[in-house]
């Protein structure tokens, strides 16, 4: 009997852009992504395991190795309660049906950076002080395109927001996961809201966070695919019930 591991959704973006970057790290380099509905999502995990072996174990894993075979892992995340499943297979190199049944794409290559959904994040490889010999080290960052929106907000705001606006930007600002890219992204844009405050606000008391944290590694949190599908269906039911114009459940009974 082939061993495996049930299907799980990853609970929030952060534990999964930690698995997508343990995951390539160790050789999980080829990518592929899309969405899912729930009503297809049980024919699309069976397939994925029929062909790809996504669940295999760690020995099976280990076996196919020493056989020069690849192995491929699914990753699933349901961003801001869309009801819907984005999900990234990724691959080893190695003999492995995803590379010949899937237009995989190498997340080593610059030209095919792996982005995560419509986060604005993208991993990547950069150079970081203290490793050794200058290597770079795998991490995620703002996609150029996210980087540069929040330099315009930032400037636009402190020209022309108030308090409240302000203070919301600045709380977003530091929010961002602190993977190394985006920690050094965020420290650029502190020290641009710090020199347009200084031209567009003279004397006014500038109050920013202390420093900007770094994200320590966490356990990844997973929900068992059959609650995450049971969780859909009831939002859904309120959805349904809401829009219908029914009362809640506090309205008097007749």
């Amino acid at each position: 009997m082939r061993a495996k591991q049930p299907a799980t959704v990853i609970g929030n973006r952060t534990s999964l852009m930690q698995q997508i970057q343990d995951y390539v790290r160790v050789g999980y380099r080829y990518w592929a992504v899309g969405t899912v509905t729930p009503a297809r999502v049980p024919r699309w995990i069976e397939k994925a395991q029929k062909l790809y072996e996504v669940h295999a174990d760690r020995n099976r894993r280990a076996r196919a190795k020493r056989r020069g075979n690849g192995c491929a892992v699914l990753l699933m995340h349901e961003f801001s309660g869309s009801g819907v499943l984005w999900w990234v297979l990724l691959v080893t190199g190695g003999d492995h049906a995803a590379h010949h049944l899937e237009s995989l794409k190498d997340a080593w290559d610059r030209s095919s950076r792996l982005a995560l959904a419509d986060t604005g994040y993208e991993l990547c490889h950069l150079t970081k002080p203290g490793t050794l010999a200058g290597r770079p080290v795998l991490t995620w960052r703002m996609t150029e395109r996210c980087y540069e929106s929040w330099r315009f907000r930032i400037i636009d705001t402190i020209r022309h927001g108030d308090a409240f606006t302000i203070r919301h930007v600045v709380g977003s600002l530091h929010s961002a996961p602190g993977f190394y890219g985006i920690r050094k992204q965020v420290k650029s844009c502190r020290a641009l809201l710090r020199a347009t405050w200084k031209r567009s606000r003279p004397g006014a008391p500038l109050i920013l966070p202390s420093k900007v944290y770094y994200l320590r590694r966490r356990a990844i949190v997973r929900i068992p695919l059959n609650a995450w599908l049971a969780d859909v269906r009831s939002r859904a039911g309120l959805a349904s019930i809401d829009a219908g114009g029914f009362k809640t459940s506090s309205a008097k009974q007749t």
